[in-house]
């Protein structure tokens, strides 16, 4: 029996986005696990203070130098939460949200931009857009329970 080729598509389609879902979950887990390891706060004041784009500066020298510490928690503890939360599939759409916000922010204090071929961090970005568009939770993840209980919620 052969499946039609839409149908064989979506399987497809679902397969990649779970295989990208635990792969970005597990690059989080990784680099959080060092960040909770030893103590983030110098690398990351050494990352803020040469933040490389000028609107990026002002943000890093004015909010997040200040309250470095309190910054390098925050960072590593979500880190943590969005490896977990997208490896387990649960809420996979807030914790791709948060997981572009991360990139993002990772990708503008180093001076990168989307364009940037040597930018890993917007390879992650848009891979956790990817995440958020397409409920890739559902394929193996625990998000696949929670659409069947409430199956018109955007968060999964």
């Amino acid at each position: 029996m052969r499946l039609p080729g839409s149908i064989l598509q979506g399987i497809l389609a679902c397969a990649a986005l779970t295989i990208l879902r635990i792969y970005l979950g597990l690059v989080f887990l990784v680099s959080a696990w060092s960040k909770l390891a030893d103590s983030y706060t110098p690398e990351l004041t050494r990352l803020l203070e040469g933040a490389a784009h000028p609107f990026y500066q002002e943000f890093a020298r004015r909010v997040m130098l200040p309250r470095v510490a309190l910054f390098a928690m925050l960072i590593a503890w979500s880190e943590l939460l969005v490896g977990t939360t997208l490896v387990l599939g649960l809420l996979t759409r807030i914790s791709a949200a948060l997981a572009l916000l991360l990139a993002v922010n990772f990708m503008f204090a180093e001076g990168g931009w989307f364009w940037t071929a040597s930018s890993s961090y917007a390879a992650f970005a848009v891979v956790a857009l990817a995440l958020l568009i397409g409920a890739a939770g559902r394929t193996l993840g625990l998000d696949a329970f929670l659409a069947k209980r409430w199956p018109r919620s955007p968060f999964w």
